[in-house]
């Protein structure tokens, strides 16, 4: 055993989730979303198990009876907080990407249950040793039945995986979730911890997974407009940036403004129009197909981008919009009724500038206001 390996890797992780937390402590104060405090939950756990991971290393062949609770009681929290961790980061990403409090209680309820034996047999091992033994030296040993823990591990993995691709096959890819930053450092942490006895990578791992995530997740807090949860004005000029400077690109733009923004503030309050504003920004995406990017351009006005289209395709996507404001007015008992005009135009590459394709679609977009002011 290499203690100052371990206390190296375990001050990492834990040194990694401090500066983590520290630095989204005023998203989370202002954070309500179920999500968001798992996340939280699971990084705080990993970080109290990198600090325990190191005393159980270090009271390991110690005899004093302090550091045989130590490494009795360590142990145990290292191998109940191992499933829990895991089961809880599938919990987390299907909370992010479904957001359905009906769809965890349907799943979880079963999906737990690997997680929930596993904690079981842990505290069972204090009494009858089947993960591992401690001798009256307070040495520990790893017994078979210890690598169970990473046949678990490894199949809360692939669910993890399997819920991205159902999420995606289904609505299309997910932006700013690399799920891959944060398998591939748990796949190599328990598979070198497996193969070498005596070191301890797992929780390093978890913390770089979970920093790695982090991180990707902050250029979406930077992209996401606030209100209406839309893409923001930012990400748009990235994305025209991007996609315009593919030449053999067919890009569709729909400008969208409110018809009588205004006087929704003005009859109901700046309460009820965010309100009518978080409406048009549902419609818009129950509206729009899954490869076009919605976002919030400015006030009461939004663009929808749609990437390899044509104009038929555009103007389709303009018959569902209004489809939608038809079925929500029916449906929604709001103060308001919503009325949205829209424009749209189509780049075209070597003869537009970003400027031109915007102006049309504003010149197309007041057209059609004026229309509907005259009625």
């Amino acid at each position: 055993m290499n203690l100052l390996a371990v206390a190296t890797s375990d001050y990492i992780g834990f040194i990694l989730l401090i500066a983590m937390l520290i630095s989204s402590r005023i998203r989370r104060s202002d954070n309500e979303h179920a999500e968001f405090r798992v996340f939280t939950i699971i990084t705080i756990m990993t970080m109290i198990a990198c600090l325990v991971d190191f005393l159980v290393f270090y009271s390991d062949g110690k005899t004093n009876p302090i550091f045989k609770i130590i490494n009795r009681l360590g142990n145990t929290y290292c191998f109940m907080a191992n499933p829990v961790f895991i089961a809880s980061w599938c919990l987390y990403e299907d909370l992010k990407l479904y957001h359905s409090f009906t769809r965890v209680r349907r799943i979880y309820r079963y999906a737990f249950i690997p997680a929930v034996f596993m904690v079981v047999i842990a505290l069972v091992n204090n009494v009858f040793p089947i993960i591992y033994t401690i001798d009256d030296n307070n040495v520990y040993s790893r017994l078979p039945f210890s690598y169970v823990y990473y046949i678990v591990d490894l199949g809360y993995i692939f669910f993890s995986i399997y819920i991205l691709y159902k999420y995606e096959q289904r609505y299309g890819k997910v932006r700013f979730f690399p799920l891959y930053l944060m398998v591939g450092p748990i796949v190599l942490g328990c598979a070198f911890q497996a193969m070498f006895y005596g070191i301890s990578l797992i929780w390093v791992s978890l913390s770089v997974g979970l920093t790695s995530i982090y991180m990707s997740l902050q250029n979406e807090f930077s992209y996401i407009d606030k209100l209406t949860g839309l893409y923001n004005r930012a990400y748009l000029d990235y994305q025209l940036d991007s996609s315009l400077k593919d030449k053999g690109s067919m890009i569709g733009g729909i400008m969208i403004d409110v018809d009588y923004f205004k006087k929704i503030n003005d009859t109901y309050g700046h309460s009820v129009g965010d309100e009518a504003l978080i409406d048009v920004a549902r419609v818009i995406t129950f509206g729009k197909p899954d490869k076009a990017i919605a976002t919030r351009f400015a006030g009461d006005e939004f663009i929808i981008l749609i990437k390899d289209t044509r104009e038929k395709e555009v103007q389709h996507v303009l018959k569902n919009l209004h489809d939608e404001v038809d079925l929500f007015n029916r449906t929604e008992n709001r103060q308001y009724k919503l009325s949205l005009s829209m424009g749209y135009s189509i780049y075209r590459p070597g003869k537009d500038s970003v400027d031109d394709f915007l102006k049309h679609m504003d010149d197309n977009m007041y057209e059609e206001k004026q229309i509907r002011h005259s009625l």
